[in-house]
């Protein structure tokens, strides 16, 4: 049987046309190789966690002698694990810091850590916080789920109903999104918690060491605790938890096998390291902001009906359509650019302006391709929410009535 049948799971990765998973043999830098030989560019990065690039060589000679036993060992503490506790303080901030293996793993603890501080039962939830199911929407929308979590899908209004009674309320819990919220969002939202009484957790597994080196949302919202994963070791397993002490004293008998395992310290040390210099963020700032340009100007001019929403340390194609989506993303992969196909896209510290005229030149031929083929479409309202549901698992900022809200709601829950 192919491991690939066998397989309980049905992990997020590249896939061909029909689902089945695509396979890579190697990679480096901005580039993965498939069993194939063929090279592609790579956006996706393993959903944004290689940041600096495939096989950096210093995470790799990090990791190398890890592996060999000079940097620790998996049976206690180890100079690298203080290191990135205290890169985690400076970085993130917080009074207290938290290690684990997945970022769901870690908002999970967070949130339960923090309900039991505060004695409350209630988390008002915004946001895709992974796989568990504590974070299911309820059968009903805006009413709590079996967890006790309510999801007000990034819906002001929803929030600020909410917290009109916040005796109940634990924590508002944040996933951010640059994409399709504005600053003033956070800024909003930080306000009906702070008015409430109510700590903020932010989710910024995602997001976190990306836009800066630091917190993406740190001067929007002052969270009382934070989450972050995908920023803080180049794709190694390994997520963190920090903020108020109070909120975090609950976590105090969590232990777990892995906890001390060296080459996971090795490539978060190394990664912090640069991180906290600032050049990997404006690198990835910088390269993503060049490529979007451009592909927005080749989009224009072919009158391929995509937009491009976001900046460059992510963004997101929003399709017309399903037809525009599969037959964009189908000519995307003829030109081997490996695109998070429906998501975010994620370029490394490894996309040199060499990398950039590349994927350029790739795209350009992606459009050509697709010029002409949809001359009277657009996109639409409707596109952008979709695209937005996709990538936020809630709905884009915008003026709507409270009963636009259920119905879109009720909509992509449906779908």
């Amino acid at each position: 049987m192919s491991n690939r049948v066998g397989l309980a799971e049905h992990p997020t990765c590249p896939r061909h046309i029909d689902g089945t998973p695509r396979t890579f043999v190697a990679a480096s830098g901005a580039y993965v190789t498939d069993v194939d030989g063929d090279t592609w560019i790579d956006f996706d990065n393993a959903r944004g966690s290689v940041t600096l690039g495939h096989g950096d060589d210093e995470v790799a000679k990090a990791v190398a002698e890890a592996a060999a036993g000079k940097r620790g060992a998996a049976t206690g503490w180890s100079p690298a694990l203080d290191t990135v506790l205290d890169m985690l303080r400076e970085l993130c901030g917080g009074e207290a810091v938290a290690l684990f293996r997945t970022g769901t793993s870690a908002l999970r603890a967070a949130a339960l850590s923090v309900r039991e501080a505060v004695g409350k039962p209630l988390l008002l939830s915004a946001g895709y916080h992974g796989y568990d199911p504590m974070w299911f929407p309820a059968p009903e929308p805006f009413t709590p789920n079996e967890s006790g979590v309510v999801d007000f899908f990034f819906d002001l209004d929803v929030l600020a109903d909410l917290l009109r009674t916040p005796d109940r309320v634990a924590a508002v819990v944040v996933s951010p999104d640059h994409l399709h919220l504005s600053e003033s969002w956070y800024r909003t939202a930080g306000r009906l918690a702070a008015e409430a009484g109510v700590p903020v957790i932010v989710d910024e597994v995602k997001v976190g060491l990306r836009y800066r080196s630091g917190l993406s949302t740190a001067h929007l919202l002052e969270p009382a605790v934070w989450t972050v994963a995908k920023g803080m070791a180049n794709g190694a397993a390994v997520a963190a938890v920090g903020g108020r002490a109070a909120l975090l004293a609950p976590m105090e008998d969590i232990s777990f096998t892995s906890f001390f395992e060296p080459a996971i310290l090795a490539a978060a040390e190394a990664t912090l390291t640069r991180v906290a210099t600032g050049v990997p963020t404006a690198v990835i700032g910088d390269a993503g902001a060049t490529f979007v340009a451009e592909a927005r100007r080749a989009l224009v001019e072919s009158g391929v009906p995509v937009k491009i929403v976001g900046s460059g340390p992510l963004f997101q194609f929003v399709p017309a359509n399903k037809e525009v989506k599969r037959e964009f993303y189908q000519a995307a992969a003829a030109e081997r650019l490996l695109f998070y196909r429906g998501d975010n896209q994620a370029p490394s510290a490894a996309f040199t302006t060499a990398v950039i005229d590349d994927a350029v030149a790739r795209f350009k031929k992606v459009c050509a391709e697709l010029s002409g083929r949809w001359p009277a479409t657009e996109v639409d309202d409707e596109a952008r929410y979709t695209s937005a549901w996709a990538v936020m698992d809630g709905l884009a900022e915008g003026p709507r009535t409270r009963a636009t809200t259920a119905a879109l709601v009720a909509k992509y829950l449906d779908d």
